[in-house]
């Protein structure tokens, strides 16, 4: 056994009518390369054309994918004087933020000179994409386990995903692979308005920070300094978020501010 890195984006199942760009199985291996079994037949990695150690998902529809029939994940290498040196691969979940992860797996020649077949321990889901280093490709190669629009759609639709603001900039790279794809099309609209929910959330932070700071302040000038302070977020606030979820109430804390800083004009 071996101890070879394999890069996967886990991305999951979900139903759709939608399909990505298809690699048509082989029934027969003929050419060299590194190829997945599939449900019927073998599916090539193509090389990525992008200097990268991971695909982009804007780069996601140059990316062959390839159905199985279990979550059993099997690789056949055929190339003359292949050795287990030859190939390195990784695994990485597709997700906002992800890392890969190295697999085990066995390797073992076939009956055709030249052919060894790689058996990864444990299973890996639909959604996953193999990463392949080997002498085939001057970059990587990559394909994805599963339709790959089927599974942003899936990995999209999760609600409780944190930091809307990064979730649409992934799926804005989405949809200039998929731009057609309307799933993912709808899926924006929910995210645009959690995006801007969430900066206008972190947008009223800042007011509510200098305002607790005022109340803390034991001296005027430091509480003058700190009013100050928050009508200056405030005006920030109301400038980008004018209909805010907060709009009324960064109205009246500016109004108590400024009456405030009156009564300490007055007193220092």
């Amino acid at each position: 056994m071996k101890n070879f890195v394999l890069h996967v984006i886990s991305i999951g199942m979900l139903a759709s009518v939608l399909t990505s760009a298809w690699a048509k199985p082989v029934d027969v291996i003929e050419s060299e390369g590194v190829y997945v079994v599939a449900e019927k037949g073998y599916v090539k990695i193509e090389a990525y054309q992008h200097d990268s150690s991971y695909v982009d998902f804007n780069h996601l529809q140059e990316v062959p994918f390839v159905k199985r029939s279990d979550t059993t994940l099997k690789l056949v290498v055929y190339k003359k004087d292949f050795s287990e040196s030859n190939i390195l691969l990784e695994q990485r979940q597709l997700a906002l933020i992800a890392s890969n992860q190295p697999l085990k797996f066995d390797m073992k020649p076939l009956a055709k000179p030249h052919m060894f077949e790689i058996t990864v321990n444990g299973p890996i889901k639909d959604g996953t994409l193999i990463f392949s280093h080997a002498g085939f490709f001057q970059n990587m190669g990559a394909i994805v386990l599963g339709d790959t629009q089927k599974e942003l759609v899936k990995l999209f639709s999760q609600k409780d995903i944190p930091d809307a603001p990064i979730v649409i900039q992934f799926l804005d790279d989405a949809l200039a692979a998929y731009p057609n794809n309307t799933e993912l099309k709808n899926l924006r609209g929910y995210w645009a308005g959690a995006a801007e929910v969430a900066k206008d959330k972190k947008g009223y932070s800042y007011v509510e920070e200098k305002w607790l700071a005022y109340e803390k302040a034991e001296k005027l000038t430091l509480k003058q300094r700190y009013l100050n302070d928050v009508i200056y977020e405030i005006n920030a606030y109301l400038n980008e978020h004018p209909n805010g979820i907060k709009a009324e109430e960064a109205k009246q804390r500016k109004s108590i501010a400024e009456k405030k800083l009156k009564e300490y004009e007055k007193l220092l």
